[in-house]
């Protein structure tokens, strides 16, 4: 396994999402198609379905809240100091500690005496504590909320058509 491959791609976009949500100023809304332009800067290939989807799994595990209207978009749900990665590894992985790894079914066939299970579930729990000790906010200083300018926008101003001058015939 290569660095970088114990968490899934849409951890990865979701914890991006949330950081780059946390740049902005409170109570100032994120649109998708605004978190889609900037997670193109880091990912020219990212898909803005996928990161449509993650964000509708952020919201109903209640990390985002969803503002409707014509001037909706999505915020945080609570403080970016009080969301931490472990928030979103339990959102986006689906963690259950207690589920045995030798098993399809819900319950362990030789419960609590297998040793070995024993010590992966205490390594688990290790990890994720310390998952829960990194916050959204702690990772959002590191990110440049820039944006590309959209295409109509040349040097910050949007240029409106000029209306065709109709010819005077003499």
């Amino acid at each position: 396994m290569a660095v970088g491959q114990i968490f899934s791609q849409r951890f990865s976009y979701g914890l991006h999402a949330l950081a780059y949500m946390a740049t902005r100023p409170a109570g100032e809304l994120t649109t998708l198609p605004e978190l889609g332009r900037w997670m193109k800067t880091i990912w020219p290939s990212a898909s803005e379905a996928y990161l449509s989807n993650v964000v509708q799994q952020l919201t109903r595990g209640r990390l985002l809240r969803s503002h409707r209207g014509i001037a909706g978009g999505y915020s945080l749900a609570r403080a970016a100091s009080k969301i931490t990665v472990r928030d979103v590894v339990e959102v986006l992985e689906g963690v259950d500690i207690n589920r045995c790894g030798l098993s399809l079914d819900d319950e362990c066939p030789v419960a609590g005496r297998c040793s070995i299970q024993r010590r992966i579930a205490q390594l688990e729990e290790g990890f994720l504590h310390s998952l829960q000790r990194v916050t959204v906010a702690q990772l959002a200083t590191d990110i440049v909320p820039t944006l590309p300018r959209e295409p109509s926008d040349r040097q910050g101003k949007k240029h409106k058509k000029k209306p065709k001058s109709k010819a005077v015939r003499p």
